[in-house]
């Protein structure tokens, strides 16, 4: 069920108040740049020694990571990452949770320590008596090679490449020991120690990836780049079909929408787009300053006049700023309702304003809600000037997800000027040198794709998320649609095709189930921030995480095949 609420300290405007969905934790306003970010802008949890529910303490680590691990350039960066052994008997199984395209700090408390509710993770290591890790990316948070910012050379973007930051994960695997864990305060693993007699190598026990989003991506990818290393994965909303042209991103919002809101939505994208195109100097200055108004009343006629089209037609996505992770119900509506009911001023149509009182009135009916729901004041700076640029990069290099408008799609949403041509123009204004004409798709596509058919993954999904577009339950004509199942297959045999490991939760979006928030905290109350996860629903965690549990207890007992039984959660599970 959901519940509305007007949110506190919004300004209003006009006769109506800004119509917010309550909830307990909050995301990122998706921009102009293709972004799958579930990111966590929290503040790290402060401890309070005398606190009931105190934290335990998770120190950072630091692993001297080679820069280059295939052309032999010199020099090494010192990559973060952080353990929770609370759960850990000798003997269990190594869980590594993925940070992706962020900073990993913030995640700490959620994800390691389980701050006010449960993750996935832990779950699983207490489950399975195992080890719990914490994995920062290269070129992010800590983990800085060099220094990320707009000075940052070719030389030295060069080694953010996918293939380089899997390899960080099989390096560092094949020199992870606890000792490591259990010595001084901040210390750096010795990345010279290669020995495989270490009890928690991947050759002795398993080590197994959660992720959500771009880590449910790599995840996938290692399990097929690497499957002596990565025994098992869960991948939550991964995109792992890499493609420049992302059109399809807003076809999930499309499929969701009522149909007259879905109608006068429509109506208003290809006037507003024609009027910029086609009409007059004077008709465009005075709609830009209409649409730019909706977001400020203190912007000037000059200022909207210079404004470029398409800052100017994207105001008409401000509504789906918060779709990826709440869905239509919990974002769109509101403002639907605002809209085709005009304020609360009419009954609305079933065909919608455009349809029957014309274009004017539905472009100032649609104008006017985006001002009473006032996205632009919702509160939180969600900017992250390393983790930004280090994402674009790589999109722009190898990934794409360029998130266009269609204006050949007669129920586009988006407007046009959102073109392939423009989020190529940003990526080479962004980076001068170094980048290939247009994405490399195909060196993180070479590992399968849509078609990519791995053993001992899992791979969840929301009905309506955005990235399902791009993942193995995408429905899009150029995809293989294929179709989940979610009997669990036999340890390292691979699902056959078009079938794969899956489920997809019903009316949800992106990654709705590597943790549930119990408990409201105050990092929970910034609409602009978001627990790596949709907070719309509790139910995807516990029925995605019963699902993997039921995978791992098949396949946690044919690891090493040569042993006569494993001990996994505290039972002996013996091998025929």
């Amino acid at each position: 069920m959901i519940f509305y609420t007007f949110w506190p300290g919004i300004p209003q405007r006009g006769s109506g108040v800004a119509l917010i969905l309550l909830c307990l934790c909050t995301f990122v306003v998706a921009g102009f740049a293709p972004s799958m970010r579930f990111l966590e802008h929290l503040p790290p949890v402060a401890r309070d020694a005398g606190a009931a529910e105190a934290l335990p303490e998770n120190n950072a680590l630091f692993f001297e990571m080679p820069l280059d691990h295939f052309g032999g350039a010199p020099g090494t960066f010192k990559n973060r990452y952080w353990v929770n052994d609370t759960y850990y008997k000798p003997g269990g199984p190594v869980f590594l949770f993925d940070s992706g395209e962020q900073n990993a700090e913030p995640l700490l408390s959620y994800y390691l320590q389980e701050y006010h509710g449960l993750s996935a993770t832990m779950r699983l290591a207490k489950r399975y008596e195992g080890i719990a890790i914490l994995w920062e990316h290269r070129y992010y948070g800590d983990s800085l090679p060099f220094p990320v910012n707009e000075n940052t050379t070719a030389e030295q973007w060069q080694f953010l490449t996918t293939d380089q930051a899997l390899e960080d994960v099989v390096y560092f695997a094949n020199r992870f020991s606890l000792s490591h864990v259990r010595g001084p305060e901040n210390s750096i693993v010795d990345s010279n120690a290669t020995d495989s007699s270490n009890s928690l190598h991947p050759s002795n026990t398993p080590w197994i990836w959660l992720g959500g989003s771009y880590p449910g991506v790599r995840g996938a990818l290692l399990r097929v780049r690497n499957p002596e290393t990565i025994f098992a994965v869960w991948a939550s909303s991964a995109p792992v079909h890499a493609q420049v042209d992302m059109v399809a991103y807003y076809k999930a919002a499309e499929r969701s929408l009522t149909r007259n809101c879905s109608a006068d939505w429509v109506a208003v994208t290809r006037f507003v787009d024609d009027t910029l195109q086609n009409g007059t100097v004077e008709e465009a200055a005075d709609l830009k300053y209409k649409l730019l108004r909706a977001r400020s009343d203190t912007i000037t006629k000059g200022q909207a006049a210079n404004a470029s089209d398409v800052s100017a037609a994207g105001v008409l996505m401000d509504p789906l700023s918060f779709y990826q992770y709440y869905g239509f119900d919990a974002s769109v509506l509101p403002f639907c309702n605002v809209l085709e009911s005009r304020n609360s001023t009419i009954t609305p149509f079933e065909t919608g304003l455009a349809s029957n009182l014309g274009i004017d009135v539905a472009l100032d009916a649609f104008l006017a809600a985006i001002e009473v729901v006032n996205y632009d004041a919702i509160p939180g700076d969600a900017d992250d000037p390393v983790q930004d640029r280090s994402w674009m990069r790589q999109y722009c290099s190898e990934y794409g997800f360029y998130q266009r408008g269609d204006p050949n799609n007669p129920v586009s949403i988006e407007t046009s000027f959102r073109s392939l041509e423009r989020f190529q123009e940003q990526c080479n204004s962004a980076f001068p040198q170094g980048l290939p004409p247009s994405p490399a798709v195909g060196n993180v596509n070479k590992y399968g794709g849509w078609n990519m058919t791995p053993s001992n993954v899992l791979f969840t999904n929301g009905e309506f998320d955005p990235w399902r577009t791009m993942g193995l339950a995408s429905i899009e004509s150029n995809s293989p649609m294929r179709t989940p199942s979610v009997a669990v297959p036999r340890c390292n045999v691979a699902p056959e095709f078009p079938s794969f490991f899956g489920l997809t939760h019903a009316n949800m979006v992106h990654v709705s189930d590597l943790r549930v928030l119990l408990t409201p905290d105050a990092n929970h109350t910034d609409f602009k921030t978001v627990g790596f996860y949709s907070p719309v629903s509790q139910e995807p965690f516990y029925s995605g995480l019963g699902l993997f549990e039921l995978a791992l207890d098949e396949w946690l007992p044919c690891f090493g095949q040569d042993a006569k039984s494993m001990k996994f959660g505290g039972e002996a599970v013996f091998q025929d």
